[in-house]
């Protein structure tokens, strides 16, 4: 009897271990394409995976923060920058409530039933993106540096290419050859708009 009533505790004891286990570790750490997903940053190229590194407490997470040092870190390279600026100007001189924004992850503005699509897209980012007038996307521009195209850049375009190719938003490459003229122009035209742009002088102009 003794021995029925040892094995019972033990069950017992293994089935809260279990359950403990699941609420505590597997339930937190389960992901769903949601409206809002959560957001890895990059560096120069995005990473092949999520960090390894994710508790799920917030307290854990607060004494990791609490216990690291943190520095400043350049949204756009020189290059990039430039050409947002020039991307930026175009759009607000054609006052049509168009926005320009930096470093977007695609898992902000695309979604898809799919679970193992969407993580494929989620971490990757765009370098500069157009919202129309209501907050939707409209338009990607990534810029295409000197060298740009080493390791698995290629392929990792193509997945981007092709993620917002069918969520209809139109995808403009520039590169570092690409005059600010060539630019606007490359931009304008997938937004469908009459050449639209500014003079040395500031005026608006329009063709």
């Amino acid at each position: 009897m003794a021995g029925d009533d040892v094995y019972g505790l033990a069950l017992i004891f293994a089935a809260g271990w279990l359950i403990w286990i699941y609420f505590a570790i597997v339930r937190p750490r389960r992901k769903v394409s949601g409206s809002r997903p959560p957001r890895f940053y990059r560096g120069p190229f995005p990473p092949a995976k999520a960090p390894s590194f994710d508790p799920p407490d917030a307290g854990q997470q607060l004494n990791a923060v609490m216990a690291a040092s943190f520095g400043k870190r350049r949204l756009l390279n020189w290059p990039e920058y430039q050409a947002f600026k020039i991307i930026e100007a175009d759009i607000a001189a054609a006052r049509r409530g168009y926005r320009v924004f930096a470093q977007t992850s695609l898992g902000e503005i695309l979604r898809s039933p799919d679970d193992n699509a969407f993580h494929s897209i989620n971490s990757k980012r765009v370098d500069i993106l157009i919202v129309d007038q209501g907050g939707w996307p409209v338009a990607a521009v990534e810029y295409q540096g000197d060298g740009h195209y080493q390791g698995t850049a290629a392929a990792r375009d193509a997945i981007k290419k092709e993620a917002l190719r069918k969520a209809g938003i139109r995808y403009v490459e520039i590169t570092a050859a690409d005059s600010a003229e060539q630019i606007r122009s490359r931009v304008r035209d997938q937004l469908g708009w009459q050449a639209i742009g500014i003079t040395p002088f500031g005026a608006r102009r329009t063709g």
